[in-house]
């Protein structure tokens, strides 16, 4: 009867330092996230905040319009200086342009995103992939239209 209780006992003190040793997450032996190791808040990280991620350039017309373009401007909203590092786009009939200086806090800047239509048929949806230092790290902005 002592062996059996005794061996109760000791599963029941292992349960009890499992459960105890547990962080917040509930996972006893989690990483740091790289934000954590180096001690940096979210509330001072620079933060991107666009006017508009999408935009619609309706009909264009292929053999009048060489090119369109767009201006997407953003803002941050962190305190740290936002930077964007580099802005993909998803096709060859387009090309980006953006603000290449660090944006202090509460200030402007813009993506301009160019499209060719001579490049395209019919309707068309785009992305773009914008990359910067904000928590978000890559945003995402959509042109479409219809080239007739």
């Amino acid at each position: 009867m002592r062996n059996k209780n005794t061996g109760k006992l000791l599963i029941f003190l292992m349960i009890s330092c499992f459960v105890c040793c547990k962080d917040k997450s509930g996972l006893s032996f989690r990483r740091k996230t790289e934000k954590e190791e180096i001690g940096i808040s979210d509330k001072i990280q620079p933060q991107i905040a666009f006017s508009k991620t999408l935009h619609s350039f309706g009909k264009i017309h292929k053999t009048e319009s060489d090119t369109v373009s767009v201006n997407f401007t953003f803002s941050n909203i962190g305190i740290n200086p936002l930077i964007i590092k580099k802005v993909d786009v998803s096709c060859g009939c387009l090309s980006a342009n953006y603000s290449k200086y660090p944006i202090k806090k509460d200030s402007i800047g813009f993506i301009r995103v160019t499209v060719n239509p001579k490049l395209l048929n019919g309707s068309f949806n785009k992305s773009v992939f914008v990359t910067s230092n904000s928590i978000n790290e890559v945003d995402l902005l959509k042109v479409k239209g219809t080239v007739y």
